[in-house]
């Protein structure tokens, strides 16, 4: 039978704290079995994470993940509120296009569209066109379906690390609104009743407030960008607190 070895052992052989065994443990790079209320780990899984680096490196690796990982559940809220408040959708890209957040209040058009796997796929890909537009200068930007949006770069650390995007609005009537909306109940396969009640829900802005609604993703970018900070602020103090309970 294969050895099992405590948490306080596994400390001891890896130089981690007791946040990073857990932190492994539910990330899979350690194996484990919980016996009552105790957590068991095999030797043999152990042994092999030390043949492949030392210990500092398992924490250097570790922290490294926490740092770089984007802290959705962070920011959900302040781009809930701001959607809530605004009255348009919202959502966090990262540099590529591809959504860091789950988006903020959808008009009824968006999640039409949304439920046909094809018109999901075109969302995304709109996204990514999206930072490809945004990376080289450009801020109001008009989707697929014809919805206009906003975007403005979320920074940390004065590096680019995303995008806030709000919008899902129609800043003037078309004129081809009614072709346009032939075209995508073929193309994504939904009934053009549905689509033509759903765009005349769509939110409007009107002409008078377009250079104002322009300047609010800069408000609410800045917003994340507070809570980034913090989030880092907050990762160093932790550090300091694993460091000084290191098990040397």
């Amino acid at each position: 039978m294969e050895e099992l070895l405590t948490t306080r052992q596994v400390q001891e052989l890896l130089k981690v704290d007791r946040i990073t065994i857990y932190r492994m443990l539910q990330d899979g790079r350690l194996k484990g079995v919980k016996i009552g209320q105790q957590w068991r780990f095999p030797r043999s899984n152990v042994e092999k994470l030390l043949s492949s680096g030392s210990g500092s490196s398992v924490e250097s690796a570790a922290a490294a993940e926490l740092t770089a990982a984007f802290p959705a559940h962070c920011v959900q809220p302040v781009q809930d509120l701001f959607a809530e408040v605004s009255g348009l959708s919202a959502i966090i890209l990262d540099v590529e296009g591809d959504p860091q957040t789950e988006i903020s209040n959808p008009c009824d058009f968006c999640r039409l569209l949304w439920k046909s796997a094809s018109g999901r796929a075109a969302c995304l890909q709109n996204w990514r066109e999206f930072a490809r537009q945004a990376a080289a200068g450009e801020n109001l930007l008009t989707c697929h379906a014809g919805l206009s949006y906003w975007v403005h770069p979320v920074m940390e650390n004065s590096k680019r690390i995303g995008w806030f995007v709000t919008g899902g609005c129609l800043r003037h009537s078309s004129e081809t609104a009614q072709q346009r909306l032939e075209e995508l109940s073929q193309q994504y396969d939904i009934p053009f009743d549905l689509l033509q009640d759903a765009f005349e829900k769509i939110p409007r802005i009107p002409p008078d407030i377009h250079s104002r609604v322009n300047s609010w993703p800069a408000i609410a970018a800045r917003a994340v960008e507070g809570i980034l900070r913090e989030r880092t602020s907050f990762i160093e103090r932790l550090q300091q607190i694993a460091n000084l309970t290191q098990i040397s």
